[in-house]
Protein backbone atom coordinates (compact mmCIF):
# COMPACT_ATOMS: atom_id res chain seq x y z
CA UNK A 1 0.00 0.00 0.00
CA UNK A 2 1.39 3.38 -0.97
CA UNK A 3 1.83 6.09 1.65
CA UNK A 4 0.15 9.38 1.14
CA UNK A 5 2.44 12.38 0.95
CA UNK A 6 1.57 15.61 2.71
CA UNK A 7 0.57 18.23 0.26
CA UNK A 8 2.69 21.35 -0.12
CA UNK A 9 -0.13 23.43 1.31
CA UNK A 10 0.17 21.83 4.76
CA UNK A 11 3.96 22.12 5.11
CA UNK A 12 5.22 24.32 7.98
CA UNK A 13 8.77 25.17 8.95
CA UNK A 14 10.20 24.12 12.30
CA UNK A 15 10.62 27.26 14.46
CA UNK A 16 12.79 25.60 17.13
CA UNK A 17 16.17 26.53 15.56
CA UNK A 18 14.99 30.11 15.09
CA UNK A 19 13.92 30.39 18.73
CA UNK A 20 17.22 28.86 19.89
CA UNK A 21 19.17 31.41 17.85
CA UNK A 22 17.18 34.33 19.29
CA UNK A 23 17.87 33.15 22.85
CA UNK A 24 21.58 32.74 22.11
CA UNK A 25 21.77 36.28 20.73
CA UNK A 26 19.86 37.61 23.73
CA UNK A 27 22.28 35.94 26.16
CA UNK A 28 25.29 37.14 24.16
CA UNK A 29 24.20 40.79 24.33
CA UNK A 30 23.33 40.54 28.03
CA UNK A 31 26.85 39.29 28.77
CA UNK A 32 28.38 41.95 26.53
CA UNK A 33 26.56 44.73 28.39
CA UNK A 34 27.71 43.35 31.75
CA UNK A 35 31.35 43.45 30.62
CA UNK A 36 30.96 47.07 29.49
CA UNK A 37 29.74 48.03 32.98
CA UNK A 38 32.55 46.12 34.71
CA UNK A 39 34.90 49.10 34.43
CA UNK A 40 32.60 51.27 36.52
CA UNK A 41 32.17 51.25 40.27
CA UNK A 42 29.06 52.60 41.99
CA UNK A 43 31.15 54.17 44.78
CA UNK A 44 32.78 56.59 42.30
CA UNK A 45 30.84 59.82 41.80
CA UNK A 46 32.48 61.53 38.83
CA UNK A 47 32.87 65.32 38.73
CA UNK A 48 30.86 67.22 36.15
CA UNK A 49 32.22 69.77 33.71
CA UNK A 50 30.77 71.89 30.91
CA UNK A 51 33.67 71.50 28.48
CA UNK A 52 34.15 67.75 28.77
CA UNK A 53 33.17 65.60 25.81
CA UNK A 54 32.87 61.82 25.58
CA UNK A 55 35.63 59.91 23.81
CA UNK A 56 34.98 59.42 20.12
CA UNK A 57 36.19 55.83 20.12
CA UNK A 58 37.29 53.27 22.74
CA UNK A 59 40.83 53.59 24.05
CA UNK A 60 42.93 50.56 23.02
CA UNK A 61 45.21 48.90 25.57
CA UNK A 62 43.70 50.80 28.49
CA UNK A 63 43.81 50.01 32.18
CA UNK A 64 41.06 51.64 34.27
CA UNK A 65 41.84 52.86 37.78
CA UNK A 66 39.00 54.02 40.00
CA UNK A 67 39.56 56.23 43.02
CA UNK A 68 36.67 55.69 45.43
CA UNK A 69 35.86 56.33 49.06
CA UNK A 70 36.72 53.42 51.31
CA UNK A 71 33.75 51.53 52.73
CA UNK A 72 32.54 53.23 55.92
CA UNK A 73 34.78 56.29 55.58
CA UNK A 74 34.29 59.76 54.15
CA UNK A 75 37.95 60.80 54.39
CA UNK A 76 39.88 57.75 53.17
CA UNK A 77 40.13 56.71 49.54
CA UNK A 78 41.35 53.63 47.74
CA UNK A 79 42.29 52.68 44.18
CA UNK A 80 40.41 49.89 42.44
CA UNK A 81 41.55 47.83 39.47
CA UNK A 82 38.69 45.51 38.63
CA UNK A 83 37.70 43.87 41.92
CA UNK A 84 41.09 44.43 43.59
CA UNK A 85 41.27 47.29 46.10
CA UNK A 86 44.41 49.15 47.21
CA UNK A 87 44.28 51.41 50.29
CA UNK A 88 47.12 53.86 50.84
CA UNK A 89 47.62 57.44 51.99
CA UNK A 90 51.29 58.21 51.51
CA UNK A 91 54.27 57.25 49.37
CA UNK A 92 55.71 53.90 50.36
CA UNK A 93 52.59 52.35 51.88
CA UNK A 94 52.31 48.59 51.42
CA UNK A 95 49.23 48.86 49.23
CA UNK A 96 50.96 51.42 47.02
CA UNK A 97 53.65 48.81 46.36
CA UNK A 98 50.92 46.22 45.66
CA UNK A 99 49.32 48.67 43.20
CA UNK A 100 52.63 49.04 41.40
CA UNK A 101 52.96 45.24 41.20
CA UNK A 102 49.43 45.00 39.75
CA UNK A 103 50.28 47.68 37.18
CA UNK A 104 53.51 45.84 36.35
CA UNK A 105 51.40 42.72 35.68
CA UNK A 106 49.17 44.69 33.30
CA UNK A 107 52.24 46.05 31.47
CA UNK A 108 53.78 42.57 31.27
CA UNK A 109 50.54 41.19 29.81
CA UNK A 110 50.47 43.87 27.10
CA UNK A 111 54.15 43.27 26.32
CA UNK A 112 53.87 39.49 26.00
CA UNK A 113 50.42 39.06 24.48
CA UNK A 114 49.96 42.20 22.39
CA UNK A 115 53.66 42.86 21.69
CA UNK A 116 53.37 46.50 22.77
CA UNK A 117 55.17 48.62 25.36
CA UNK A 118 53.95 50.49 28.43
CA UNK A 119 54.15 53.71 26.43
CA UNK A 120 51.39 52.36 24.14
CA UNK A 121 49.02 51.89 27.08
CA UNK A 122 46.59 54.48 28.45
CA UNK A 123 45.60 54.74 32.10
CA UNK A 124 41.98 55.83 32.51
CA UNK A 125 41.45 57.42 35.93
CA UNK A 126 37.90 57.61 37.25
CA UNK A 127 38.35 59.67 40.41
CA UNK A 128 35.55 60.47 42.82
CA UNK A 129 34.63 64.16 42.69
CA UNK A 130 35.53 64.58 46.39
CA UNK A 131 38.88 62.77 46.16
CA UNK A 132 41.79 64.99 47.22
CA UNK A 133 44.13 65.95 44.38
CA UNK A 134 47.10 64.65 46.38
CA UNK A 135 45.61 61.15 46.21
CA UNK A 136 45.06 61.41 42.45
CA UNK A 137 48.63 62.72 42.12
CA UNK A 138 49.96 59.83 44.22
CA UNK A 139 48.10 57.37 41.99
CA UNK A 140 49.57 58.97 38.84
CA UNK A 141 53.03 58.85 40.45
CA UNK A 142 52.60 55.11 41.09
CA UNK A 143 51.60 54.60 37.45
CA UNK A 144 54.68 56.50 36.29
CA UNK A 145 56.86 54.19 38.40
CA UNK A 146 55.41 51.34 36.30
CA UNK A 147 56.52 53.22 33.12
CA UNK A 148 52.97 54.27 32.22
CA UNK A 149 52.85 57.74 30.64
CA UNK A 150 49.47 58.27 28.95
CA UNK A 151 46.57 59.29 31.16
CA UNK A 152 42.89 60.09 30.60
CA UNK A 153 40.69 61.54 33.34
CA UNK A 154 36.98 60.77 33.25
CA UNK A 155 34.21 63.26 34.09
CA UNK A 156 30.52 63.69 33.37
CA UNK A 157 29.44 66.28 30.81
CA UNK A 158 27.35 68.97 32.49
CA UNK A 159 24.19 69.78 30.58
CA UNK A 160 23.73 73.52 30.03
Amino acid sequence: MAKKRNSANNAEGDMTPMIDMVFQLLIFFMILINFADADQNARVKLPDNEIVKPPEMPVPDAVTLQIAKQEGSDKKYSVLIGAEEFKFDKVGDGDQKRLKLALDKEVKFVKTVKKKTAKDMTVIIRADKDAPIRFVNLTIHTCQEADLENFALRAIAKVK
